[in-house]
């Protein structure tokens, strides 16, 4: 057994320190009154003790995601259906339990699995297997693990093995299965129990399970002149007078990517109660960071509880301790290799980081940065519900002395991902693990928020990140590039639709006009004759003759007008007619100009 895997500690008077009689005996009677700057007082920014088993983690190397692995081109021509993705096979970990004192320990047997935690090891999906790694340092942020698919309510695609050419022809799987995602919420439907309309607002659509005695509750709603989407927060049973609803006015001029942005603040009496509604832009398919990373059955997360608050003073006999649980969930954690790769907590920290100075730059605080009001979509880091603090309190606030709170705040955020903990209460404890599992730089940047002796600032933290920024950049540039290069290969599917809408709306009409031989004659029967070119030939032995390329090149040609040649033949192949692209385009406008004329015509 390696002692290194354990937390240190001493025990006292020759009794184990996690023991129930150690517990009971060194009890106090009096109320702690240790605060965070004792505890700060135990810490330094230099090198932890050489008894610690330690990680060296070199610096993060970005990944070129959307780029798979060299295939070679298929002779075939490409199906109709896309290629499956890669599956990674499964990784096995054995784990070790120990009892010590009253507390159960669990570690791996394997030397390697305190790599599990670095910047090294892949993410496991909930199947056990390995994923890719992401962007933006994000793992697995195009992989099974955070986009497990297409979604429910979408037909399921077969996939078969078509790489290279075939792969061209669709949207990659990555990417469309997360256009799915943010487009799930379309399905979700308004709550006839909420009113119908709210000032300019209608179609009110819960985001959140809210308990009967919630103090705020988020939805979604349509605003009733643009159709557009907003986010509204409403604070339940707040009287707030027209002065405190003015203080957020400065919110809306904060306008940051990686900031929610507020567009109003007004008080209504549609809920039935005297209520303040703030309105920010909606980001479709969003998770807080306590529901993705650290709450009770979190992808990846450790399934006890950790995330859960476990009350100190309960009477229950099997309540778990909280330090004890604690302790005992963060060894866990690193055992099962849970904690996040030190890429996704230092594109965390600089998305957070930007987001702040954008708001300490205004003259503003965020006085709630919390894992419960830091939103993630995809990649995307977003502060949410900023003005809400500026609204509740009446007192004046120094906004110097706030902005130092939020640097404390965001420390706290930062070691609770580190730890995959919701409580870090223990400083001690969660700072050792910090020193074990990641660099020194990450350890510092996160000593340097929790110290309050020193006045901090948002700009200070730039060198600490360092050339990591690049990395974050360089990974933003490749993400857009990834996203350009598909929207260019998607961009003619709408040019090209409305041709065939134009072409089926004229080939084999009825009649018009009480003309029961329109589409068969002029014009038209030149457009029946080239529909029958496109989709109806056929080969030498009388079999279909399907090219895609045929169809895109030439419905190309007919929307750009060419003054190439096109051989269209009849059906009965006694009648052969030559023309141009050009003169095909301007039969189709005229008909179909035609048609709109007679729709458009009174009764």
């Amino acid at each position: 057994m390696d002692p290194s895997m354990f937390l240190q500690y001493s025990p006292p008077t020759g009794l184990p320190q996690e023991s129930k009689l150690a517990t009971y005996m060194s009890r106090s009677t009096s109320t702690p009154t240790r605060s965070l700057n004792q505890a700060m007082s135990n810490l330094s920014m230099e090198s932890s003790p050489t008894a610690i088993k330690k990680m060296l983690i070199g610096e993060f190397v970005p990944i070129n995601y959307f780029s798979p692995p060299p295939m070679p081109l298929p002779p075939e021509s490409p199906q109709s259906s896309p290629p499956n993705p890669m599956v990674m096979p499964p990784v096995n970990t054995q784990v070790h339990q120990e009892n010590v004192g009253g507390t159960t320990y669990f570690y791996s047997t394997n030397p390697d699995s305190m790599n599990a935690s670095g910047l090294n090891a892949p993410p496991l999906n909930q199947s056990g297997g390995m994923v890719p790694e992401g962007c933006i340092g994000v793992p697995s942020a195009y992989a099974s693990q955070m986009y497990a698919g297409v979604p429910a309510h979408m037909p399921p695609v077969p996939a078969q093995n078509k790489p290279g050419l075939a792969a061209t022809f669709y949207t990659p799987e990555t990417i469309r299965s997360e256009i799915y995602q943010r487009n799930e919420d379309v399905f979700l439907q308004p709550d006839i129990q909420l009113p119908e309309t709210v000032e300019m607002y209608a179609e009110l659509t819960p985001l959140e399970g809210g308990g009967a005695h919630a103090l705020a509750t988020s939805y979604r709603a349509t605003h009733r002149a643009s159709g557009e989407h907003y986010a509204l927060r409403r604070l339940h049973a707040c009287a707030a007078p027209p002065a405190l609803l003015a203080r957020a006015e400065p919110w809306r001029n904060v306008d940051h990517p990686n900031v929610v942005r507020l567009h109003r603040c007004f008080a209504t009496t549609d809920f039935g109660d005297r209520s303040v509604v703030l309105v920010y832009d909606y980001h479709p398919a969003c998770m807080t960071l306590m529901t993705k990373y650290l709450a009770t059955g979190a992808p990846g997360g450790v399934t006890d509880g950790n995330g859960a608050f476990h009350d100190p003073f309960s009477s229950d006999p099997d309540a778990p301790r909280p330090y004890t649980h604690q302790k005992n969930a963060m060894l866990r954690a690193v055992a099962c290799g849970a904690l996040l790769p030190e890429a996704v907590l230092w594109s965390l920290l600089v998305q957070l980081t930007a987001g702040l100075r954008a708001i300490h730059t205004a003259g503003l605080a965020c006085r709630s940065l919390d894992a419960t009001k830091v939103v993630m979509n995809g990649c995307r880091i977003r502060i949410a519900w900023g003005g809400i603090a500026d609204v509740i309190h009446n007192s004046n606030v120094d906004i110097a002395q706030a902005q130092q709170e939020d640097m404390t705040a965001l420390g706290r955020l930062a070691l609770g991902m580190a730890c995959r903990t919701a409580h870090c209460d223990n400083l001690n404890a969660c700072m050792d693990l910090v020193a074990r599992s990641y660099s020194a730089d990450l350890k510092n940047l996160i000593l340097y928020l929790l110290s309050a002796t020193t006045r901090r600032s948002v700009t200070d933290l730039m060198p600490m990140i360092g050339a990591r920024f690049y990395t974050q950049v360089e990974a933003l540039e490749r993400r857009a590039d990834a996203f350009e290069e598909q929207l260019a290969r998607e961009i003619d599917n709408g040019r090209l639709l409305r041709i065939l809408i134009k072409m089926g709306v004229v080939n084999e009409r009825p009649e018009l006009n009480l003309d029961a031989s329109w589409s068969e004659t002029g014009d038209r029967y030149m457009l029946k004759l080239f529909r029958d070119y496109l989709f109806h030939s056929v080969t030498a032995d009388g079999r279909p003759w399907l090219d895609q390329a045929h169809l895109a090149s030439a419905l190309n040609s007919l929307d750009g007008g060419s003054l190439a040649k096109v051989e269209l033949m009849s059906r009965d192949e006694q009648s052969v007619l030559v023309v141009s692209y050009s003169e095909l385009k301007h039969c189709l406008e005229a008909a179909f100009e035609e048609v709109m004329q007679a729709a458009g015509a009174a009764p």
